[in-house]
């Protein structure tokens, strides 16, 4: 049982990661890059850090994320505002689980 736990934890995290890879939006992709994985490994072992969003509620969260990711759900964002980085050349980079 402990062993299933364990891997739809990491089975989460990593189906996570991929739909962060593919999602794509309307308005938000327009005014933003994409990356790919190489690129996020890049940002976040390299000198000049990413900070990872997971815009997510708090349960799902809970109960998998990126490591290192902060959970703002997107209907918080602007309330929470504060715990995203003031220097504007610090990368922010959202992801969630792709739906609605």
């Amino acid at each position: 049982m402990e062993g299933e736990n364990y891997f739809m934890i990491k089975y989460r995290i990593f189906m996570l990661l991929l739909g962060f890879l593919f999602i794509t939006t309307t308005s938000a992709m327009a005014q933003s890059p994409a990356i790919d994985s190489e690129q996020l490994k890049t940002w976040m072992h390299g000198k000049q850090k990413a900070v990872l969003i997971d815009a997510r509620p708090a349960e799902e969260y809970r109960q998998a994320h990126i490591p290192g990711a902060i959970n703002i759900p997107a209907d918080r964002m602007k309330a929470e505002s504060s715990r995203l980085p003031r220097d504007k050349a610090t990368p922010i980079i959202f992801y969630c689980r792709g739906e609605g």
